[in-house]
């Protein structure tokens, strides 16, 4: 019987269900809440979350699915690494660029952390995959 501690595939398999339920609840967030978000942020209109909600539901779908085969493919798991890294870096200019007060400010910083913690654990996966089949 395989101890599932020491399955390659945990730690990218774990990684990647996380980030489904996170772009999940925070697309539903976007959805559901977009005027109060909106507010918050110091938009005042919400159709740009509304946007960002649907476009994080549906990456939470590719993402379950994903998650969903016996064996995780590595391509499409680091086009993911690569999609959750640009998140991040577009962070950057979109806090500096977009008109947003510092609540907003700040979370959309606090979601660049959480996304890039995602992306260093799902790389981190794929590696240990790759080290041992190698």
């Amino acid at each position: 019987m395989s101890n599932p501690q020491h399955d390659p595939s945990r730690l990218l398999r774990l990684s990647l269900g996380g980030n489904t339920g996170f772009s999940f609840l925070s697309g539903m967030a976007f959805v559901l809440a977009s005027s109060p978000l909106a507010l918050a942020i110091g938009w005042t209109t919400s159709w740009g979350l509304v946007a960002l909600g649907v476009g994080l539901l549906g990456f939470s779908a590719g993402l379950g699915w994903l998650c969903s085969r016996e064996t995780i493919p590595l391509a499409p798991a680091m086009v993911i690494v690569w999609c959750d890294a640009a998140w991040v870096a577009v962070t950057i200019p979109f806090v500096f660029m977009v008109e947003i007060n510092r609540t907003g400010e700040l979370a959309a910083i606090a979601f660049a952390y959480v996304v890039l913690a995602f992306s260093v654990l799902q790389y981190l996966g794929i590696r240990r995959i790759r080290a041992k089949s190698s």
